[in-house]
């Protein structure tokens, strides 16, 4: 919003909270048409953690205090009838320490993603209540498939610069097609050394779990959309009252142009 870049990839979410301060932003490319978000418990609760509601009195790990987060997990919790203070939310930050303060029995559940996810997995550290690296894992606990990432940018670049925007959704797209008609292995192989684990095996198995999040269009679901609108309208009455429309945070026209130019 302070133009000091062009494009974010970022949540769809941003889109729609920025409207309601009244500022236009727009996602030109959906990266991600489910969030890949987990909520898991430690392994030593498993038998009397089951659902939502079974978080009652115990402490939830998020990432940051407002963060994407920190939302997801008070809508599941709402959801499954619990009141804001029924769960203890703490924030552990992301990645690696959100992992140790798990098996430090700091927290007894956390929200996560990979390659945490597939770490806890092997390490049988925790066990999901929900699971939404694939669109059922979404539809369980938010009621529908859930965009996540995306390439936005502010209205008036795009406006300005419409042929900017097309070259990267473009290569966008040339992108996502090569992810999804690869094998894992090559998909892995072409990962910079710094994005990926020392382990070839981990790194496959991270990939295989995760291959489902990537959209295979970059195409918005205008159904898709009301998904996030409906979480943040639970999660924030600003939201809630700002009369949001959904068809300035997106725009498919970018995306279609390019499927027809890189047939």
């Amino acid at each position: 919003m302070g133009g000091s870049v062009d494009g974010t990839v970022g949540f769809y979410d941003h889109t729609i909270q920025m409207q309601a301060q009244g500022k236009e932003i727009s996602c030109v490319f959906l990266l991600n048409d489910t969030p890949g978000v987990l909520i898991g418990v430690r392994s030593d609760l498993a038998d009397k953690v089951k659902t939502g509601a079974d978080l009652k009195g115990l402490k939830l790990g998020i990432t940051a205090p407002g963060s994407s987060t920190d939302t997801m997990a008070r809508y599941y919790i709402k959801k499954a009838g619990l009141g804001p203070r029924d769960v203890n939310i703490i924030a552990v930050g992301s990645g690696a320490p959100g992992m140790v303060a798990l098996e430090a029995k700091n927290i007894d559940a956390l929200v996560y993603f990979d390659p945490i996810a597939t770490m806890l997995a092997r390490k049988k550290a925790a066990v999901p209540l929900f699971d939404a690296r694939t669109h059922e894992g979404s539809k369980q606990a938010f009621g529908g498939t859930y965009p996540t990432a995306c390439l936005y940018l502010q209205q008036s670049f795009i406006d300005k610069n419409p042929e900017t925007v097309q070259r990267l959704v473009n290569a966008l797209l040339k992108t996502h097609r090569w992810i999804n008609s690869v094998p894992t292995e090559q998909l892995v192989e072409a990962i910079p050394a710094g994005y990926k684990t020392d382990n070839t095996e981990i790194s496959m198995e991270i990939l295989k779990a995760s291959k489902d999040l990537f959209s295979q269009t970059g195409l918005m679901d205008p159904e898709s959309a009301k998904v996030p609108l409906a979480v943040l309208s639970d999660y924030d009455p600003k939201i809630a009252a700002a009369k949001i429309d959904l068809t300035k945070t997106f725009t498919n026209k970018f995306v279609e142009r390019a499927s027809r130019q890189l047939k």
